[in-house]
């Protein structure tokens, strides 16, 4: 049984997630907004082997923790080749709002969109899902029908795309594509606040339903 951990990390709050197969143990843990104890603590006391950290974008708020969780866990760090110059301009950006960000992580390999990643028994489907940032992507777990949408999607909400790199007109047809290839009952775990569905966002979130054509 694959099990969602959320964790609020961070100034900006970044829903982190540990994401772990109860059986097996496997894991893998999504957009580390702050270097955290807890994490480590919870990985620990549950036995789990993370085999992977992945960011859905390279914002300085949802890798803060990557080097952290890379020493202490011992696991590779996933991220889309388009954000890996984002990651450098996020953390200057963010040093000028006066926040620490240490040192600017590398990932190990880069993602494009169709990638499959095998973490042990856990599978993940990598969409591009660009628009916040060129290189945003969202991770689908297809086992229990749950997507990790980063700051692409959120409740009743969309991620915004004034910050360098950013497209409206991309993330329209990124809203398109999430809602043409999964369906309603989808499971929607945003980068920040709280989850949702994909039903729920087609019915409620007018920003969706305007990217769709749909009466708001």
């Amino acid at each position: 049984m694959i099990v969602v951990k959320a964790f609020v990390l961070g100034v900006l709050k970044t829903s982190t997630y540990v994401v772990y197969d109860d059986l097996s143990k496997d894991a893998f843990i999504v957009d580390p907004g702050d270097k955290s104890f807890d994490v480590v603590s919870f990985v620990t006391s549950k036995g789990l082997r993370v085999r992977a950290v992945v960011a859905t974008h390279g914002h300085f708020d949802h890798v803060l923790g990557v080097d952290f969780l890379r020493s202490a866990l011992g696991a590779e760090f996933y991220m889309h080749s388009d954000d890996v110059w984002v990651a450098y301009w996020s953390a200057e950006l963010a040093r000028r709002w006066g926040i620490e960000v240490g040192s600017i992580p590398k990932p190990d390999k880069t993602l494009c969109g169709g990638d499959v990643l095998e973490l042990g028994s856990i599978k993940i489907g990598v969409v591009h899902t660009p628009g916040h940032s060129p290189g945003s992507t969202s991770l689908y777990v297809e086992s229990i029908k749950t997507l990790f949408t980063g700051d692409t999607l959120f409740r009743e909400a969309v991620g915004r795309t004034d910050l360098l790199g950013g497209s409206e007109e991309m993330l329209r047809q990124s809203i398109k594509r999430i809602f043409t290839f999964f369906p309603p009952e989808t499971v929607v775990y945003p980068g920040h606040g709280p989850f949702t569905t994909l039903g729920h966002e087609y019915e409620r979130n007018m920003f969706v339903r305007m990217f769709l054509g749909l009466q708001t």
